[in-house]
């Protein structure tokens, strides 16, 4: 069943997207949920010419929302045709089940270790919180290849929030949209604090298993 709140709530995160400068213009990067009574994917459309013009996601509407199945097959009516990213969407929810909404950005600081393909070091204790750790960038993949969703599958590997996308941009990951953006607001601040820190000197690196202190690590298990 397609439910039209999820229409309507997948429109206005891409919306939130454009305004965060997540998006330099038309149909740069793109957003989905999944469903978890259903597993239907409600997913950004592909700009169609005399039918769909995206100047940015800005102007993105439910109408425009594109409801897929798993196999990436539309299940709905609108005549429009999902994100030419949809394949790496559906391997990133295929490989996480506990992951039901996806940002993928093509923000500036996060797009500057992308195109170098260097991974974000663990320098923050806000990284090892909120986005896993280190993020990993993945190897290059053309766009809406199954060789970007295969890296970038591989890339998240570990339980990652986040991975860049290499000469691309990034993902962002979230059981709901609220954690997929606080992620990317993590992976911005990770990936500027850590280029302004290399003009004073050297990063100063942490593991994962120095962040949190080990009596709280206890009191976890």
């Amino acid at each position: 069943m397609i439910k039209q709140e999820l229409r309507e709530e997948v429109a206005q995160a891409t919306r939130l997207f454009w305004e965060k400068d997540l998006s330099p213009g038309q149909d740069s990067g793109d957003t989905s949920l999944r469903d978890p009574q259903t597993n239907l994917i409600y997913i950004c459309p592909r700009p169609k010419p005399g039918v769909l013009h995206i100047p940015n996601w800005g102007v993105i509407k439910d109408e425009h929302i594109v409801v897929i199945n798993q196999q990436g097959e539309v299940v709905d009516d609108f005549g429009l045709e999902p994100t030419v990213e949809a394949p790496m969407h559906l391997a990133i929810y295929e490989a996480r089940p506990e992951v039901n909404a996806i940002v993928h950005s093509h923000a500036v600081w996060s797009s500057a270790f992308a195109v170098t393909g260097k991974n974000i070091p663990l320098i923050l204790a806000e990284q090892s919180l909120r986005l896993g750790g280190e993020v990993r960038c993945a190897e290059y993949g053309s766009v809406g290849s199954d060789d970007i969703a295969r890296n970038i599958v591989k890339a998240l590997e570990g339980h990652k929030n986040a991975a860049l996308m290499m000469n691309h941009g990034a993902v962002c990951l979230g059981k709901n949209f609220e954690e997929a953006f606080i992620v990317s607001n993590f992976l911005e601040k990770g990936a500027k604090t850590a280029l302004l820190g290399t003009v004073l000197g050297k990063l100063i690196t942490r593991r994962p298993d120095e962040i949190l202190d080990q009596r709280l690590l206890k009191k976890a298990k």
